[in-house]
């Protein structure tokens, strides 16, 4: 099937469009899931169409982002985004547009969704931001679709959502013939059949025994990080005590104040005796300087008296940069549960909430979000909940209290506003181990290696498949 330039730049847009609306901070589920199809119908016929169509989607899916990454990251980075955002689309359609001329259905289908998922994990991997931006946060709202993390992690999510558009899009490209389609229908229902059973089963295995109550206290009365700590504890500490359960977890925001090494001293003997008195876990989050080095920390104090500080790991470029980041996960055994710490960004990186995974059983994030990426955020921190198999606790500035089980599902979900903002909920104190926390982005690192395996063999020449459909072509046709 062949099309023309007016008509490919159509199709394309409508494929960037259906991917923009997935990549949007606030996105459409179904979305990306059609996307497939117009781009592969404006990709077909040529190299040339495949760039045109590529470029045209990948283009267009960046724009609903614009305006947050110019106010976040500015122009010179905006522009590098936008241009890796094109340049990856242009790769994937134009390989999966050359190995659906050179080989059967059942295989081409699977190109394009194990490319982009190839893609999404060098990002994740190389990328200051971790797995921000994926495409696989669009299915936050699909949770049945989103536990496919448990065992691939983002790549995984990618290239199942990808997949069923895959097949109609090169489907409706070629007169394929009946056995190729019986094949390529047989592969993708065994590998929707497997991810729905898979889905079925982790949705419904529920953890047993007690659980574990938790306490989310947020306020956005406060601008930027307050001078000082004894008035923003001031403003806190009735709430804390108010709503605190004894044995329970407290979790407050990232950032609550600047405080110099004597001010971080008088913040943990405050929180310390407010545990104590409480009887719960209290974590807090404040930005320490010592000397000329400043940390983002978060600070856990127990009701036995401990107190512990965890460093951020991951920090925010051009945000953060007078911060030295921390380098170790901290766990925190308190009544057989273990905790984990970890601070907004760092959630943002599956290789950090995989240094979790095994260990704790229950993640405790202070965090301070943007206000227009607040769900993001959230359910950025969600999706290690799946892929890790512990529960989170998140207490977000300009964001959400929330809280999510070990299958990424909402147990609690509330905007923080100026008031103050107390939630409460329980979390099973009992982990999951999973495939993915156990051997990380092996999926992923194996779509890496078959797509550049394949562009080396298309590039090469390969050997032509000879079905019915492409007999029919010519050698300039097949270029």
């Amino acid at each position: 099937m062949r099309f023309g330039r007016p008509a490919q730049i159509v199709l394309g847009v409508i494929a960037g469009a259906l991917l923009g609306a997935g990549y949007a901070l606030h996105p459409q589920w179904w979305a990306p899931w059609l996307a497939p199809v117009p781009l592969l119908l404006a990709a077909s016929g040529s190299r040339r169409a495949a760039r045109l169509a590529g470029g045209v989607a990948g283009a267009i899916a960046v724009t609903s982002l614009l305006p947050y990454y110019l106010d976040l990251i500015g122009w010179p980075v905006t522009l590098l985004v936008v241009l890796l955002r094109v340049g990856s689309w242009i790769f994937a359609t134009s390989l999966a547009d050359a190995a659906t001329r050179r080989l059967p259905l059942a295989v081409a289908l699977l190109v394009l969704p194990g490319t982009v998922a190839a893609i999404e994990l060098l990002t994740l991997v190389v990328s200051p931001h971790g797995a921000a931006g994926s495409l696989a946060y669009s299915q936050m709202e699909a949770i049945g679709v989103v536990q496919v993390a448990a065992l691939g992690g983002v790549p995984a999510v990618i290239f199942l959502i990808l997949l069923p558009g895959s097949l109609a899009g090169l489907w409706l490209t070629r007169n394929w013939r009946h056995y190729d389609r019986l094949a390529a229908l047989a592969l993708v229902g065994l590998l929707a059949l497997a991810a729905t059973l898979f889905s079925v089963f982790r949705l419904n295995a529920k953890p047993s025994g007690s659980t574990v109550p938790v306490t989310l206290i947020a306020t956005n009365h406060f601008d930027g990080i307050r001078q000082g700590w004894e008035g923003v504890w001031a403003r806190y500490q009735p709430a804390v005590i108010a709503s605190a359960t004894r044995g329970g977890l407290v979790v407050l925001p990232e950032k609550l104040a600047l405080l110099d090494s004597e001010g971080a001293g008088r913040a943990a003997q405050d929180v310390a005796m407010t545990a104590q008195a409480t009887g719960a876990v209290v974590i807090a989050g404040a930005e320490v300087r010592e000397r000329d080095t400043y940390y983002n920390r978060a600070l856990l104090a127990a009701p036995d008296g401990r107190v512990v500080w965890y460093d951020k790991q991951r920090l925010v470029p051009g945000w953060e940069d007078r911060n030295t980041p921390g380098n170790a996960p901290v766990f925190v055994d308190i009544a057989g549960t273990r905790l984990g710490i970890a601070i907004c960004k760092d959630m943002h990186v599956p290789e950090i909430g995989r240094q979790y995974a095994g260990g704790a059983t229950i993640m405790v994030v202070p965090a301070y979000d943007f206000g227009r990426d607040a769900w993001m955020g959230a359910r950025m921190t969600a999706l290690r909940a799946v892929e890790n198999g512990y529960a989170v606790a998140r207490s977000a500035r300009n964001g959400f209290v929330s809280a999510y089980d070990r299958t990424g599902r909402i147990l609690v979900e509330r905007p923080v506003t100026d008031d103050m903002t107390v939630v409460t909920a329980s979390l099973s104190p009992h982990g999951a181990a999973t495939l993915y926390g156990r051997n990380g982005d092996v999926f992923g690192w194996c779509c890496v290696c078959l797509a550049v395996l394949l562009r080396v063999w298309l590039g090469w020449g390969g050997l032509p498949y000879l079905s019915s459909s492409n007999k029919s072509l010519s050698r300039n046709q097949a270029k």
